[in-house]
């Protein structure tokens, strides 16, 4: 009984690092995106093209970054289906 509450614990632990990994890990290119975005939005207007066009290059960036982090935990997933 106790190997087993402390395995439920143990896996609680890592359910709950993992969930911190990934949200950090998404808030960057979030937060490059909402900036970015907020930037064009509010003084695109006076913004030069190429500065229009390096807000443009982060938030595909960061989406591109996004878009792998999802393929990637998508992946593991798959993996972890596989093996199981």
């Amino acid at each position: 009984m106790l190997t087993q509450m402390t395995s439920q614990k143990e896996l609680l632990e890592l359910k709950s690092k993992f969930f911190a990994t990934i949200a950090h890990d998404f808030r960057t290119p979030l937060a490059a995106i909402l900036l970015s975005t907020e930037l064009l939005e509010n003084y695109g207007h006076i913004c030069s093209e190429e500065q229009k066009r390096q807000y443009l290059r982060c938030i595909r960036e960061a989406a591109e970054q996004i878009n792998d982090l999802f393929n990637e935990a998508l992946t593991n997933h798959d993996a972890d289906d596989d093996m199981g």
